[in-house]
Parts: structure tokens; sequence; C-alpha cells
């Protein structure tokens, strides 16, 4: 994937969470599930993109595009590393788990 189509991939995970808060309103219980469940997951898959990112990125050129301080990536990015690498489980639901959610 292209750099240039991260926006575009972000507009369209935008109106995916959109569509779920509308289902969600209208009584969708499985909407909110998965609302929870991208909650659950968004701070873990970023802490994760900000671990990796550490290799090629300074603290402060991440930093700049958070909007945050070279010591909140730091930490977060270290929150990557005792998250756990690899998880034991590879459903959809259990990324990042350390045991199956199944």
């Amino acid at each position: 994937m292209s750099r240039h189509e991260s926006p575009e991939l972000g507009a369209m995970i935008g109106r995916m969470l959109n569509a779920l808060v509308r289902r969600a309103a209208e009584g969708d219980w499985e909407a909110l599930e998965a609302l929870a469940e991208v909650e659950r997951l968004a701070p873990a898959a970023t802490n994760a993109a900000l671990h990796e990112a550490r290799e090629t990125y300074s603290l402060a050129e991440l930093a700049g595009v958070m909007g945050v301080s070279r010591p909140a990536i730091a930490q977060r990015a270290a929150r990557a590393e005792t998250f756990g690498g690899s998880p034991v489980c590879e459903h959809p639901a259990c990324v990042g788990m350390r045991r199956c959610r199944k």
C-alpha cells in the first residue's frame, strides 16, 4: 500500500465507524459491540505502529505527527513491547491478545 492511500483508508474507516454509530443508535447491539471492540483495539494498534515506526523515525518526528510530546511517544511505543509480540491466536477478534477470545 502506498503511503498516499493512507488518507483514503483513514476516511473509509471513518465512514465505517459512522455507519456503526448509526446502526447502534437504531438498536443494533452487534454494531455497539463492534464499536466497543474498535475502542479496545485502537490504542494497541497505534502503540504497535509507533513501536515499529521507531526503527525508522525519530521520537520528534512521531511526536509531531501524533501531536504529543516525545516522552509520550516513547511511553506508547514501549507499551507495545510489553503488550506481546505475536498473538497466540490469529482470529481477527483476537489480534494483540495473548489468548484466544473465541
